[in-house]
């Protein structure tokens, strides 16, 4: 796993969460909004400084940010998938078929 990318998705994927766009975040830890999305693609790596504002944002321990074990849950998975499905419109839910269904048959 590299793990800068893999920070970079956790970070993304709790910013997503909570709605916040790129923009907005990097306000909110004062960083610039490129700084932003090079710590999501796993371009830059964050300060020890940076992770713990992030951290504080999503009323996490700093640990927290290092944990993807919700990535190998079946049920966490699951609901993310029905999550995002939840959210489409007719036109994303019809392509979101399409896709899966060329994906997996």
């Amino acid at each position: 796993m590299d793990v800068k990318k893999a920070i970079g998705a956790r970070i993304r994927e709790l910013r997503h969460s909570e709605k916040y766009t790129q923009e907005e975040f990097a306000e909110m830890i004062n960083v610039a909004p490129r700084h932003i999305s090079r710590i999501e693609n796993g371009v830059n790596t964050p300060s020890i400084e940076t992770l713990e504002k992030i951290a504080n944002v999503f009323s996490l321990e700093l640990r927290d940010l290092c944990n993807f074990q919700h990535l190998y849950d079946e049920t966490y998975l699951k609901n993310s998938v029905l999550g995002i499905i939840n959210n489409l419109n007719p036109k994303e839910l019809s392509l979101a078929y399409k896709v899966l269904s060329a994906i997996f048959k």
